[in-house]
């Protein structure tokens, strides 16, 4: 269920490299390793959106501001230069290879989470699964057992149609 072909970071990527990875592979998390793949810790796009954001109070005392935008390219910039290391989650809730499905989806469900990495018995990363992957999984079944009854379904209304 859990993909295997992840992308991983390690703590001394930059932040610049870290949001080009991110948005060119579409993925919501990325886990940090260690040269022996290790996992270190993780980083979302949350986490990466979250210091660009004004604090809510500012906004809302100056709701006609006009250099919002400008303020967020400034502190862009500032926070390019940066390493992963700095602004990673280095509390990681994370399921085993050998755990099952249900279990991994109720750690998910229970922490608010969309992913978690997957590591072996030895901590090593092997996959990231996501919520979306159980769903997948879950259903796939369900699905097929549905397009097989259909289909029995019309081969059975076909034969009766031929047999009269």
């Amino acid at each position: 269920v859990m993909s295997r072909s992840i992308i991983t970071v390690s703590a001394e990527t930059t932040l610049t490299v870290l949001w080009r990875t991110i948005f060119k592979k579409h993925v919501n998390a990325v886990p940090v390793v260690d040269k022996k793949k290790k996992l270190l810790g993780i980083i979302t796009r949350e986490d990466l959106l979250a210091p660009l954001y004004p604090n809510y109070k500012d906004v809302i005392n100056d709701f006609a501001r006009t250099n919002l935008f400008e303020e967020l390219e400034n502190i862009l910039q500032e926070k390019a230069t940066m390493s992963v290391k700095d602004v990673m989650c280095k509390s990681v809730v994370f399921t085993r290879d050998d755990t099952p499905i249900m279990r991994a989806l109720s750690r998910m469900i229970a922490r608010r989470l969309n992913q978690l990495p997957v590591l072996s018995a030895n901590d090593v990363v092997v996959g990231m699964i996501t919520k979306g992957d159980v769903f997948y999984a879950l259903f796939k079944k369900h699905l097929k057992w549905e397009i097989e009854k259909k289909r029995i379904g019309k081969s059975t209304r076909q034969i009766k149609k031929s047999s009269r």
